[in-house]
């Protein structure tokens, strides 16, 4: 599952809080950087002065010509 599912999906599964580290790298300059994603899908990095443009692709699952929505990406 994709980082940002994985809390968001067990938590409401669950009805109870989730929260998830992911340790990850920058895809601009490949520092290296820690992620906590909570099951609100709230984000924060745990170097202060790093800001990751973060984003949730909108899927329009009506139009949706793929089996699923990991085959369209």
């Amino acid at each position: 599952m994709d980082a940002f599912a994985t809390p968001f999906v067990q938590g409401r599964l669950r009805q109870e809080d989730v929260v998830i580290q992911v340790e990850t790298e920058c895809a601009h300059c490949k520092r290296p950087m820690q992620m906590v994603i909570d099951s609100d899908m709230n984000c924060r990095c745990q170097e202060t002065d790093c800001r990751p443009i973060i984003f949730v692709p909108d899927v329009d699952f009506s139009r949706l010509k793929d089996p699923n929505i990991i085959s369209a990406f």
